[in-house]
């Protein structure tokens, strides 16, 4: 009778050792791709968007001299954002007139589009503008100003990487 007492503790005990294990590989694995927005204020709560590899973004904002729209467009690949295209509307001050090597530079419909840019990025740090910048990330026909969830003048860092159960629930998950 005393041996199959122990043998039920046995049991029980494994079993919950296998559930707290499986728990805690839920809760800290990183497994969900994101694109994530920290900032430096260890008050704010991280933002994500659940991506996938090859996933397309934007970052709109309004040029602070030109006020017009200016959008760039990433693609997530390898963890890391690859520009895809840069779109705006005027060639002054602080914007190029001309692609560079290996760039492809049109005129449609009175924006000017520079396509095939170079270069890769494991992340991006944003200046979020008070005023006038609006910048936004436009991502599968949502779109989400910023300074809404971080406020203006915020420096938000943007990358694509992998989190865990935990960090989702700490962050917030603006694609809900």
């Amino acid at each position: 009778m005393e041996r199959l007492a122990q043998k039920r503790v046995v049991v029980a005990v494994l079993a919950g050792l296998t559930f707290l294990s499986a728990a805690l590989v839920w809760l800290f694995y990183p497994y969900q791709y994101v694109l994530a927005l920290h900032t430096q204020d260890k008050g704010k709560p991280s933002l994500f968007l659940p991506v996938e590899e090859g996933d397309h973004f934007q970052i709109k904002f309004t040029h602070s001299i030109h006020l017009s729209d200016v959008i760039e467009e990433y693609e997530i690949k390898n963890k890391k954002l690859i520009p895809v295209q840069l779109i705006y509307e005027d060639t002054a001050v602080g914007m190029p007139s001309n692609a560079g090597e290996g760039e492809t530079f049109e005129v449609k419909n009175g924006k000017y589009y520079i396509t095939g840019l170079k270069g890769e990025h494991k992340s991006i740090n944003l200046s979020v503008g008070q005023v006038k910048a609006k910048h936004t990330i436009l991502f599968k026909d949502r779109s989400y100003l910023l300074k809404e969830y971080v406020g203006g003048g915020t420096i938000v860092r943007i990358q694509p990487l992998y989190i865990n159960n935990w960090e989702l629930l700490r962050g917030v998950n603006l694609h809900e």
